[in-house]
């Protein structure tokens, strides 16, 4: 990297330009992502939302104005490789393609941390339930447990908690030592941020979070 690019300066007003696009763009996406978690019929009425919503609001305008408003302080100088800085770093980027799916992101299948945080909602779904939490950094998880049989709570919804914890002691876990049904299901819990006493448990087989 060119040893003035290592350090860029944004002016106040390009830096809350940028980040205004961005906000709109992130926020509603995120609203939508919540609305839809709890319809049964979300696939296809999100995919649709959100094509409606990238065709109707300009997205690729607001996200190209974002990119001029960055990359334009950016020496664009070529070096030995005929590439400049930026076209450097982005040189292993894959494109989406006609016939040639991209690779999911890796968030969409492995386990986010769920930290501290405010349960916001909560669905059940055939025989999952899910749990729409917004963490600490002000960002929204889906956490879907499977085969979920049995939940517990109170005063969840809208609940301060320390996040997400398997439990293997609580009143819940033993009493399910005598049901047969549920003796090799996990028990997971939510214990409230300023008592640390459990508000919320749920038995599944296991979970996974997503980022919405």
């Amino acid at each position: 990297m060119l040893k003035q690019n290592e350090k860029i300066v944004l002016t106040g007003i390009e830096a809350l330009d940028a980040l205004k696009e961005i906000e709109f763009i992130l926020i509603s996406l995120r609203k939508m992502g919540n609305f839809y978690a709890e319809k049964p019929s979300a696939p296809e009425e999100y995919q649709r939302a959100t094509t409606d919503f990238i065709d109707n609001y300009a997205i690729t305008k607001r996200l190209a104005k974002v990119r001029t408003i960055i990359s334009r302080h950016f020496d664009d100088s070529l070096g030995k490789d005929d590439m400049d800085d930026i076209e450097r770093h982005f040189s292993d980027l894959k494109f989406w393609e006609p016939n040639k799916p991209l690779k999911k992101a890796n968030n969409a299948t492995k386990k986010l941390a769920v930290s501290r945080g405010k349960i916001e909602q909560v669905t059940c779904k055939r025989n999952e339930l899910l749990v729409i939490f917004t963490n600490e950094l002000d960002e929204s998880l889906l956490i879907t447990f499977h085969n979920a049989i049995a939940f517990n709570g109170v005063s969840t919804i809208g609940a301060e908690t320390c996040g997400l914890s398997e439990e293997t002691d609580s009143n819940f876990s033993q009493d399910k030592k005598h049901i047969p049904s549920v003796q090799n299901k996990k028990t997971y819990y939510f214990r409230a941020s300023n008592n640390k006493d459990i508000i919320f448990t749920i038995i599944a087989d296991s979970y996974k979070t997503e980022s919405i």
